[in-house]
């Protein structure tokens, strides 16, 4: 914990967002009155701090399990992570898209007497058991700015892990599900959920329809913008809603908000970090052990997992298995998936 520090993106992100607000008021209102809003929730809620690119669990193992404890810990959240790749691919033309190296995911839970966003709740009509609602909010290294998606991904909690081919899709996720393969994000059938897209910012909706020629694709453009974030919430609430995992506070500074605040600047908030406190351990086997008529793997990581117990789910840590094997090692990349 001492060598953990804030980084403080939703202080920075309300001040750049309240001039946004300001600076849009009278060419699109309703998007600015959202925005006005979305500053609100960024204060009010409980913020925790990731890892870089929320790398928590192996996009290879996602499982129905993950979306069974997709609840959050508080009735609104924000997941902040810092988001370098080491091979950044980005997408090019009609959908193209620009780094961001700085990535907030603010995250609330459904409430049927209340809507954060006016006409989001239309959604809880189709799916009563309601969900959560995950927008995306984003640092452009090129504007050097912060700023709010066209809009998010509802992701139900009746929900399922399936595979569907194209003719199934509606046509927005189609022509999502094809940028995607054709970018080499995800692999043909892969396996999906239902996550509904909706709109916090109406006047770039319409506008983003028009230069793409179709509600269709700008409705895919969210889809596709939104899918990191969703990742970072569905990763993290997996951790979370863990019996062995706790999440201590960094308090923020005393000193250096009441500097901030005399000089007019957002106060800097305080952030919860998820340890995994796990003493489970996978034994090494040694080198060359044969094991269920198999010789034992090479040295390899494993990744942390969840693992479903009879009466809780506990999280089983990151695991060098078989240390010091003398087959040698094997060194994984894996990459953030759906």
């Amino acid at each position: 914990m001492e060598q953990v520090k804030s980084v403080n993106y939703s202080a920075h992100a309300i001040e750049d967002l309240k001039k946004f607000a300001k600076a849009i008021r009278f060419d699109a209102p309703q998007s600015a009155k959202a925005i006005e809003k979305i500053i609100i929730m960024l204060r009010n809620s409980v913020k925790f701090l990731l890892p870089n690119c929320c790398e928590l669990i192996d996009p290879e193992d996602f499982k129905q399990t993950h979306l069974d404890v997709l609840r959050l810990p508080y009735p609104c959240v924000v997941f902040e992570a810092p988001w370098h790749k080491e091979e950044e691919q980005l997408r090019t033309g009609e959908f193209a898209e620009t780094l961001s190296t700085k990535r907030i995911a603010l995250c609330w839970e459904s409430n049927p007497v209340s809507e954060a966003i006016p006409g989001i709740n239309h959604w809880l009509q189709y799916y009563p058991d309601g969900g959560v609602f995950a927008l995306p909010i984003y640092y452009s290294d090129e504007q050097k700015q912060w700023l709010v998606a066209t809009g998010g991904l509802f992701v139900p909690h009746e929900n399922e892990v399936r595979k569907m081919t194209m003719d199934q899709k509606l046509p927005a996720s189609a022509i999502a599900q094809e940028v995607k393969l054709n970018n080499g994000e995800v692999k043909k059938n892969n396996k999906e959920f239902l996550a509904e897209p909706f709109v916090v910012l109406p006047e770039f909706y319409e506008q983003m329809a028009f230069a793409l020629g179709s509600k269709a694709k700008a409705t895919a453009n969210i889809l596709l913008n939104a899918h990191d974030e969703v990742s970072m919430m569905i990763q993290a609430c997996s951790v979370l809603n863990c019996d062995n995992i706790i999440a201590p506070d960094i308090k923020a500074d005393k000193v250096m908000n009441r500097t901030r605040i005399s000089n007019g600047r957002e106060p800097f908030f305080s952030y919860k970090v998820l340890q995994l406190n796990s003493d489970a351990q996978l034994p090494n086997n040694g080198a060359g052990k044969i094991l269920n008529g198999h010789a034992s793997p090479r040295m390899h990581l494993r990744r942390g997992h969840l693992r479903r117990l009879e009466n809780k789910t506990i999280w089983i840590r990151h695991t060098m298995v078989n240390a010091g094997s003398k087959l040698g090692a094997v060194v994984k990349d894996y990459k953030i998936g759906p």
